[in-house]
């Protein structure tokens, strides 16, 4: 049994907007309760992604966020659609809390580009 968040990105990040995402993700892992959860992070400026996966108290999968939209690989490809398993493991909340941030805080609350969701039932 699993537990997932979902999140369609529509578009790229702005400039803006993926420093200020940069930025609360650096805030949080100074944070020593989020920073024990975590295993291991990855900031590339290079392939402008994020990357982060859980420490104490275990892992799932690697959270992958993309500044750019994926190009798509076939026809049909739905590139916008993003999913992390975390199983509810103590990572799961700093998944959930930059996604969030992103939604709620980086973007237009009502923007139609950044939509998030998780087994919860919850969707913003």
């Amino acid at each position: 049994m699993g537990y997932t968040n979902y999140w369609y990105q529509y578009r790229d990040f702005t400039d803006s907007e993926w420093d200020e995402i940069v930025d609360y993700f650096k805030t949080l892992m100074k944070k020593e309760e989020y920073r024990k959860v975590v295993g291991w992070t990855s900031m590339s400026t290079e392939r402008d992604e994020i990357l982060f996966n859980g420490g104490e108290g275990g892992s799932c999968e690697t959270f992958v966020l993309n500044k750019h939209e994926p190009k798509p690989r076939y026809e049909g490809d739905k590139t916008y659609f993003n999913f992390c398993k975390t199983r509810e493991l103590p990572y799961d909340k700093v998944v959930w809390k930059l996604l969030k941030y992103i939604k709620c805080i980086a973007l237009e609350p009502s923007t139609k580009d950044f939509i998030i969701s998780n087994d919860n039932g919850v969707e913003i």
